[in-house]
């Protein structure tokens, strides 16, 4: 019998020479783009109780233990469960990384169980890519329930006016696609994709489905679809992805963000959270956990691992990469702690009542400071410095509010600019002037707080909050927080 500690370590020190940490990045993409974004290479080796995880190494997915080769868990036998899950994510494998154990265990519980899938794996070798991704998926479930693929059965199916592919697998188990084009990790400016839809209720277009073809709809229509869905499945239980993932960090959170995941995880919360009554959502953290310890049971991480290796014979791009590994050990639900007091930029809601003074996307406000009641003015014109005035109706004192990549965006109502700090500069008591769109972070902001107290507005790129000068006139400054009155701003609707 071999040590199995200096297994271990052997392990751990030829991986590590092999594959250095790196960032992850896809490259930015054209919006009708096929090629492929690239994708870092990581591996993730983790070591417990004579359990070795070796994830991505020499073109592998898989989980060794020095007893046992793992088999697939088999399918309880046990009564089903009279639970009712609806998961939402955006693409076929977000339920397996991020979504599972949980998922799998409802699977096997015999719940009933629906998954959303909006994003359509166009990105590469169209339409083979996306169908694979698509099968391997069923693949998983049907192995899981002890089933065979050949078992789904797909129908046409339409909510809202949206139409989608519904796929069946025995009585309570269902799949819904609607194949939405892929946003990328940074969805650029303007593109008709999923993030456009969610921030400026932007008509977007369909690759075509199984079931159906090629269609176009906006944020109000899928506001539908998903309400009915809901409606119909009546679930005791909502899951879906993080949507505060790309507020924190400076601009970007540790082990990054997918602007898609974001985009659905808050059409999630718009439409059925902000509902009457709503639903009990739950979100689940993705990229972000990549630093936090791992939180499963060899067992469960196993399970985990198991499901996600089967995906794989589907995904070449996931059987090669090391980038999943940090994850198949950890399922992170956002809390409180996570939270904190971010306001996420969501829309105006349609069924329950607008929060007095809270911000919402799309809609126009004065913002006033808590400290001297004077008001952010801005000529609309290039490099114009944002200052403050006394006068209600001051030209360029009305400002539309963006959703955009890593928090609000801030732009003259009726301007093509917005407010950032030139050049991503960090200098604390520089001035915000009016600049040209892009997705630096230097033009996003953070709010923090609430209508009773005010909110912070602090600039992603360098976390130094808007602030404002003691006399009219003056130039508004980014500054260190110190959560004074100067830093507290109010909205007040147009």
């Amino acid at each position: 019998m071999h040590d199995r500690s200096a297994c271990v370590r052997r392990t751990l020190t030829d991986a590590r020479a092999r594959h250095s940490e790196k960032g992850r990045q896809f490259s930015q993409m054209g919006t009708n783009s096929d090629s492929r974004p690239s994708v870092s290479r990581r591996a993730v080796l983790a070591s417990g109780c004579g359990l070795v995880a070796v994830v991505g190494i020499g073109g592998a997915v898989a989980l060794l233990d020095d007893d046992d080769s793992p088999t697939q868990p088999k399918p309880a036998q046990v009564p089903p469960s009279a639970e009712r899950v609806l998961n939402v994510v955006a693409h076929h494998d977000d339920d397996l990384l991020f979504l599972s154990p949980e998922l799998l265990e409802n699977l096997r519980a015999g719940a009933t169980v629906r998954t959303v899938y909006f994003m359509a794996s166009d990105y590469s070798n169209y339409p083979k890519f996306m169908q694979d991704r698509e099968v391997g998926l069923r693949r998983v479930y049907a192995d899981t329930l002890g089933m065979k693929l050949g078992q789904w059965k797909a129908q046409p199916y339409e909510k809202g006016g949206v139409q989608a592919t519904l796929w069946t697998l025995g009585d309570r188990v269902s799949i819904l696609e609607t194949r939405i084009p892929d946003g990328y990790m940074k969805t650029p400016l303007g593109a008709k994709r999923m993030w456009g839809l969610y921030s400026e209720n932007m008509q977007i277009k369909t690759r075509p489905g199984e079931t159906f073809p090629v269609q176009e709809f906006n944020r109000d229509a899928l506001v539908a679809f998903l309400r009915g869905v809901r409606d119909e499945i009546k679930p005791d239980r909502v899951n879906t992805l993080d949507p505060f993932a790309d507020l924190g960090g400076s601009p970007d959170p540790a082990g990054g963000f997918h602007q898609d995941h974001v985009a659905v995880a808050r059409m999630v919360m718009y439409a059925l959270e902000q509902d009457v009554p709503p639903s009990p959502v739950h979100y689940f953290r993705d990229y972000t956990i990549e630093q936090s310890p791992p939180n499963l049971s060899p067992e469960r991480a196993r399970a985990k691992a198991k499901a996600f290796k089967t995906y794989t014979e589907y995904d070449p791009d996931a059987k090669r990469s090391k980038v999943y590994g940090p994850w198949l050990r950890k399922t992170y639900e956002v809390d409180g702690a996570w939270r904190g007091d971010l306001l996420v930029p969501l829309p105006a809601p349609d069924r329950i009542e607008k929060v007095a003074g809270r911000p919402y996307v799309g809609s126009s406000y004065r913002i006033v400071n808590r400290a001297n009641r004077l008001e952010l003015v801005v000529r609309n014109e290039a490099n114009a410095p944002l200052s403050v005035s006394p006068a209600p109706s001051a030209a360029g004192g009305v400002f539309k509010l963006l959703g955009i990549r890593y928090g609000w965006g801030i732009m003259p109502k009726g301007s093509s600019l917005i407010v950032g700090m030139p050049e991503s500069d960090k200098h604390p008591e520089h001035v915000p002037r009016l600049v040209e769109r892009s997705l630096d972070g230097a033009q996003a902001l953070r709010a923090h707080g609430d209508v009773a107290g005010g909110f912070e507005l602090l600039f992603a790129h360098s976390g130094m909050a808007l602030t404002a000068p003691r006399q009219p006139g003056g130039d508004v400054t980014q500054a260190p927080s110190d959560k004074s009155p100067a830093q507290k701003w109010d909205f007040i609707p147009v």
